[in-house]
């Protein structure tokens, strides 16, 4: 079954096409891949799959729902959660905080519950702090979490911003450039939470220019160039595909 389907999705922006007439499924618990030279509009397709853009043409389907054109909050709140290319992080909340503060679409209480400080109230602000430091411990910051995003290492930002994904309890987990920046250790930890995500039932796309990581823990890999999807395929059908090699490699004269 598929998690997300991406019906013939188009983007431009004036005259300049980002994304175009892109299609491809990403199946459930599974690691699907989406690589390309820079510029080739991996981040715009995330960008639109999950809200922030909406597309020209083209049609977004997560877990049988359309959810095309949707507002990000609207599709978070379904369970597709997602980190960015360039962190994200609330900069005046400490690692908790940060962490706590993604837990707003699984609550209960309002404004007026906050304000008269109502039973509700702090039993969601209970559970929000727990389950923040479990998915702290969880991506290995448990020992950080009273540290300020500043104060960390680029590495350690990169894995804050996961954990506070998985705050939202997200079906589909959508990770932009998850091990940028890391020594090849750092980046070893994180795939071994990726392959951990994918056995408890969380559905994986992520954007990865490291070629390590994909071919090591992606099921089915989609490759764009120039916005235009060139190939798709196993990791290794991928790695011997001539237009993807043209693609990174160019062409012998």
């Amino acid at each position: 079954m598929d998690m997300l389907a991406v019906e013939r999705l188009t983007k431009s922006f004036g005259g300049l096409i980002a994304v175009s007439d892109v299609s491809f499924e990403v199946p459930e618990r599974r690691v699907t891949a989406l690589i390309g030279p820079n510029g080739a509009g991996k981040t715009t397709l995330f960008n639109t799959i999950s809200g922030i853009f909406a597309p020209d043409r083209g049609r977004v389907r997560f877990d049988g729902v359309d959810i095309t054109g949707w507002s990000p909050h609207r599709i978070t709140a379904l369970g597709l959660g997602r980190t960015f290319q360039n962190v994200q992080l609330f900069q005046n909340l400490n690692t908790l905080e940060n962490v706590a503060a993604a837990r707003y679409c699984r609550t209960g209480s309002g404004l007026v519950d906050a304000l008269l400080w109502r039973k509700r109230d702090r039993a969601d602000r209970r559970e929000m702090f727990g389950r923040a430091a479990e998915l702290l411990d969880s991506v290995g910051l448990g020992d950080k979490r009273l540290l300020m995003p500043g104060e960390l290492p680029y590495g350690d930002q990169r894995r804050l911003e996961i954990a506070r994904a998985l705050a939202t309890e997200p079906t589909l987990l959508i990770l932009d450039e998850p091990t940028a920046g890391m020594v090849a250790r750092e980046a070893e930890e994180v795939v071994g939470l990726m392959r951990r995500l994918c056995a408890s039932g969380v559905t994986l796309m992520l954007i990865e220019h490291n070629m390590n990581v994909v071919m090591s823990v992606s099921d089915k890999v989609v490759v764009l160039n120039f916005g235009r999807k060139i190939a798709e395929g196993t990791p290794a059908e991928i790695e011997r595909n001539p237009d993807v090699i043209e693609a990174y490699l160019g062409r012998d004269e």
